[in-house]
């Protein structure tokens, strides 16, 4: 029982502190850093682009997210392929709206709904140009936002770049504020990864890709987490841009953030497995290392903090060291009950989501170790 407590004890330390500020550290003494290219300026605003969205009945948002697109401070071609997964609203009528008042718009109508990534390997054979770029219906992307996903590509490595996604609704209520904390947390690996050339996951929302290092997506993969893997795997690099930014919206209920967690582990967990595999640690071990403290590693984390908590129980007696770590376990347990019942006292919000978020993790294991991985997919502003 000792061995299980310090096993669980040492696993969530490396997890949520001994990595983050081990690739902190090594960041500042790094020589050479992966994202500061800022060669290719004639590259990066000439080279053409094919923006591919993968859309379910969102009919009301396309108008919008097509100007958004097509008013980029952007010299280089940009054609929209728009796949509509399986729609029933009048997405189709709408796009042909589009289509009449722009002559660079290309629609796709998948029939019937057969998930996000079999719609993007459909567009992506439709695609007319080497460089393709993923976003959402719902996204909106600042002005130099393709420009900024564009200029990494300068660099003959490259040949992934993920951006930042920034939130409308973080400060809507303790839900999305705490989400919001976890996702800046998030944000920091990233690029702390990306410097030291160790990317290999991105944004689904706003992300580029070479078209000839893109690889058929399963139907319960996804771009951002399957398509990284697959460039690192081809020996091109996956890089963070800060400067390419786009909005969205986060789940702004526990039911809403719950259900992505689940959905998320799920699908991310059996992924990853499955496109990198024993040959992918093999051939990369050190970029396996950060795919296990980064991702694997949280995924596993409520495992870890149950172990924790009953082997404690069991040890409780045997010294007052055990004793205060109970104590602390309890107090942290507690801390996240109030936030559950929406008492603010300390950090008690960003307690429950953290919890919140490893029930999420939980749950999308046991989907993942029972093969019951969903692959459709609803928009955060169609979600219940």
């Amino acid at each position: 029982m000792i061995l299980v407590f310090i096993m669980s004890l040492l696993f969530l330390v490396a997890i949520w502190f001994v990595y983050p500020f081990g690739i902190l550290i090594l960041n500042k003494i790094t020589i050479k850093n992966y994202t500061n290219n800022e060669q290719g300026l004639e590259l990066r605003n000439n080279i053409n682009v094919s923006v591919i969205i993968a859309a379910h009945n969102e009919a009301n948002n396309l108008v919008k997210r097509c100007k958004n697109i097509l008013s980029q401070n952007y010299s280089g071609q940009i054609e929209i392929i728009i796949a509509s997964d399986g729609s029933t609203d009048n997405t189709k009528e709408v796009v042909e709206g589009l289509k009449g008042e722009f002559d660079n718009i290309k629609f796709i109508d998948i029939q019937p709904q057969n998930g996000r990534s079999n719609a993007h390997n459909i567009a992506c054979k439709q695609a007319s140009y080497e460089l393709l770029i993923f976003t959402d219906a719902e996204t909106v992307f600042e002005d130099d936002c393709i420009s900024n996903l564009v200029s990494p590509f300068s660099s003959s490595e490259v040949g992934f770049v993920s951006g930042v996604l920034k939130y409308f609704n973080q400060n809507d209520s303790k839900v999305t504020e705490s989400v919001g904390l976890y996702w800046k947390f998030e944000m920091f690996l990233r690029k702390a990864e990306s410097a030291l050339g160790l990317y290999a996951t991105g944004t689904g929302a706003c992300c580029a890709v070479k078209k000839s290092l893109y690889k058929t997506i399963p139907a319960t993969g996804d771009v951002d987490f399957i398509t990284p893997l697959d460039v690192v795997l081809a020996g091109k690099k996956c890089i963070h841009s800060e400067k390419a930014v786009a909005w969205d919206k986060l789940p702004d209920s526990p039911k809403k953030e719950f259900a992505a967690r689940v959905r998320m582990t799920s699908k991310n967990i059996t992924g990853t497995f499955k496109r990198w595999g024993i040959s992918g640690i093999y051939k990369h071990p050190i970029y396996s290392l950060s795919l296990f403290f980064h991702k694997i590693g949280r995924w596993l984390t409520p495992i870890f903090l149950i172990l924790l908590f009953f082997s404690n129980i069991f040890l409780i007696d045997q010294g007052w060291g055990y004793f205060a770590l109970m104590a602390g376990q309890l107090a942290f347990y507690m801390l996240g009950f109030l936030g559950f019942l929406g008492v603010q006292i300390l950090y008690s919000s960003q307690v429950y989501s953290f919890l919140l978020a490893n029930l999420g993790f939980l749950f999308g294991l046991i989907k993942a170790i029972t093969g019951n991985v969903p692959y459709l997919y609803k928009p955060v502003g169609q979600q219940k």
